[in-house]
């Protein structure tokens, strides 16, 4: 799929979870490694409770080029990894990682991988968006 292909080793994106019937948005990078999606986050942190009740997430990449702005939006939900192996694959991928946790067996640090259920893209300086499922 070519929306691959825009995404980077690391991103920031807006991340949307859901809250009861409230919508809650934050700031997130976003791990791309071997055509997955992840992202790291605490055990404590309130999108750990919000994904635990509800595992709907959207996520949006925002683009800009001399054309002007897009996006990329993913839509999906998410699972909570268990795996030892692979969270320490993803962490030494993305290194930041080793900024919030000492290493990939702290009980605090919870990966999740999405699931992609759409994709929308808005390629800068076009005004109709792309719609994959």
């Amino acid at each position: 799929m070519k929306y691959w292909d825009i995404l980077n080793k690391t991103q920031p994106v807006a991340v949307a979870s859901v809250e009861g019937d409230q919508p809650r948005l934050r700031m997130m990078t976003l791990i791309m490694m071997e055509n997955r999606l992840f992202l790291a986050t605490g055990s404590k942190d309130a999108k750990t409770r919000q994904w635990a009740q509800n595992p709907k997430l959207e996520c949006m990449y925002l683009l800009s080029d001399e054309r002007g702005n897009g996006y990329l939006r993913i839509t999906g939900t998410v699972r909570r990894v268990g795996s030892v192996p692979l969270k320490h694959s993803v962490a030494e991928h993305a290194r930041f990682i080793y900024q919030y946790w000492q290493d990939a067996d702290s009980p605090d640090y919870v990966l999740y991988e999405i699931e992609v259920s759409q994709w929308r893209y808005l390629k800068p300086g076009v005004d109709t968006e792309e719609v994959y499922s």
